[in-house]
């Protein structure tokens, strides 16, 4: 009797930390997809729940009890995060871009190792390494083009708010693709962060909707591109990750102190991430 009560106590403990953990790294998916150069759907392949969240998406009435409990606190994270922090991704970014975008660096790259090894879960074959190679160096040459060679100049309103949804919901599909980065180059990222903090609805609802529409016609394809061609989708998704990070290294620094700070911001990510990952091991089991 004693044993069994000892039981379901470790059981309840660890669902408990299990919500906590997903719930935490909704809001970093949340906070990530909304600050510059940063994939929301990179963080959820890096966090083990792309797939999930995509079978989800795909078939929603046949997966929506098997994946309930897993994907609810996720989601209540990524509100949380993209909503309520919003406003702070804005003062931090005005003030301290470049710190923050090397502390998310940081994250990314220490959950590399283990993308890399999930990656390679069912084999890794010469297709596997073309598809890494190829996807990282068109993303990376894409990625490069919009932040230097794209003026483009879009004056916001109710459509390009959708098309941020859109945009958003393409980042999730596509991990690596970073929407904020997209959007700031055409001018809509501030104009939609002030929305989003501000809790305006004539901005809020067109890219709820713009998600919803993108993730429900294009989930399904990618899914079945993951049955059937698991090594390759995971490769040229895991180049999407580096291709994604690699452009948004702070490139100029006022002197050693500005380099010394971004050295311990990375760290710091790096830090995080390895603690992240290290309690998903002990905590997690992943569908």
């Amino acid at each position: 009797m004693k044993n069994s009560t000892t039981t379901e106590s470790v059981k309840k403990k660890n669902g408990i930390v299990q919500f906590i953990i997903r719930f935490l790294q909704g809001m970093i998916i949340g906070t990530g997809g909304i600050l510059p150069g940063v994939s929301g759907g990179a963080m959820c392949v890096i966090f083990g729940i792309y797939r999930p969240l995509m079978e989800m998406f795909a078939h929603p009435f046949k997966n929506l009890k098997k994946y309930f409990m897993l994907l609810l606190p996720v989601i209540l994270g990524v509100g949380a995060g993209f909503v309520g922090l919003a406003g702070l991704v804005e003062m931090v970014m005005v003030k301290h871009e470049a710190f923050a975008v090397c502390v998310f660096i940081g994250l990314i790259l220490g959950m590399v190792p283990q993308l890399f090894k999930d990656a390679g879960e069912k084999g890794r074959g010469v297709g596997a390494w073309i598809s890494l190679v190829i996807s990282t160096v068109v993303l990376g040459t894409l990625f490069i083009y919009l932040k230097y060679g794209s003026g483009i100049s879009i004056v916001p309103n109710i459509g390009w708010y959708l098309f941020c949804g859109a945009v958003w919901g393409i980042s999730i599909i596509l991990p690596g693709m970073s929407s904020s980065s997209t959007l700031i180059f055409l001018g809509l990222y501030t104009p939609m962060l002030n929305g989003i903090s501000h809790l305006k609805f004539d901005v809020l609802i067109p890219i709820i909707a713009g998600i919803g529409l993108v993730v429900a016609l294009l989930s399904r394809g990618v899914n079945k591109l993951f049955e059937k061609f698991y090594a390759v989708a995971y490769h040229i998704i895991l180049g999407a990750v580096i291709a994604t990070t690699l452009p948004i290294i702070p490139t100029s620094a006022n002197g050693v102190k500005d380099i010394v700070i971004y050295l311990v911001c990375f760290a710091a990510g790096f830090v995080v991430s390895l603690c992240i990952n290290a309690v998903n091991q002990k905590y997690i089991t992943k569908e």
